[in-house]
């Protein structure tokens, strides 16, 4: 079997992002969307067809849309071949897809970074899942239960990260509640970081400027607004493209290889020595 791309193309896609889920109108979105309609920024050239996806791709900030920016798709939309604007039938087909394919890309994400320091049996593990996952997506979407397939993945990847962190891992802050909260080093909210569990904490706007996440599991944390600049995020485990694209940093802000840099960050740093 081929490895699945999990690296979305836009250009082999017909804006089922813009079209599948909805949009409430919040700090996320400028207007309120209903599910499986087309958003009014998607660019038409003839009635019912789309030329290129977003009509203000390059003014998705500044026109209030972060929400779009921090989306991913994770390489499920060129997958569907149904085309939604093909009528009732083929929209119904790629909705259904999409709704399936898309949590199965991120699921593989994860279940593809290198976990070089777990033991050789627990990465035969997750080999072996993510070929599961991967025949799934590969197959007809019906049938699938989404929920099971993350729940089960979840147990591994905690093992997962138990493992790479060992004993040494700083006390875990899974799902707490961090928004705002200074959690730079040195400060008076001090938090060990480096090596911890972060897995679904808040961390909205949360300032992190130069704060070593070495080893750290940030699996679904939220990053919205969180200032990562000069912060160490090049080892840290369960990182995605939509965290970092929803967060702030800049040239000095690491972070592993395949995670894109956000355009808003500028050019990586020379160096990749992180400011102190």
């Amino acid at each position: 079997m081929e490895p699945l791309e999990l690296v979305a193309d836009c250009a082999r896609c017909s804006g089922l992002c813009c079209v599948a889920p909805a949009f409430a109108r919040s700090a996320d979105f400028a207007l309120d969307k209903p599910a499986e309609t087309p958003c009014p920024n998607l660019r038409t050239s003839v009635p019912g067809r789309t030329d290129a996806p977003c009509g203000i791709h390059t003014e998705l900030l500044d026109r209030g849309f972060p929400g779009c920016v921090a989306f991913d798709c994770f390489g499920a939309g060129q997958r569907v071949s149904a085309d939604w604007r093909d009528g009732p039938g083929a929209a119904r087909e790629a909705f259904d897809a999409f709704a399936v394919l898309r949590p199965l890309h991120e699921i593989l994400w994860y279940l593809t970074e290198p976990v070089p320091e777990a033991d050789d049996g627990l990465r035969d593990e997750v080999t072996a899942a993510a070929r599961r996952v991967a025949g799934l997506a590969e197959g007809s979407p019906a049938g699938v239960d989404v929920g099971a397939v993350r729940a089960e993945v979840g147990e591994l990847l905690g093992r997962v990260s138990e493992a790479v962190r060992g004993s040494a891992g700083a006390p875990g802050h899974a799902r707490a509640d961090l928004v705002g909260r200074d959690l730079r080093s040195g400060r008076a909210a001090r938090r060990p970081l480096a090596g911890t569990t972060l897995r679904a904490a808040l961390l909205m706007g949360a300032d992190l400027r130069g704060v070593d996440l070495g080893r750290a599991d940030l699996l679904g944390a939220d990053l919205r607004g969180a200032d990562l600049r000069g912060t160490r995020l090049a080892d840290t485990l369960f990182l995605t493209g939509p965290q970092v694209a929803a967060a702030r940093g800049d040239a000095t802000t690491t972070r592993p290889a395949r995670v894109p840099r956000p355009a808003a960050w500028g050019p990586a740093a020379v160096s990749a020595t992180r400011r102190r």
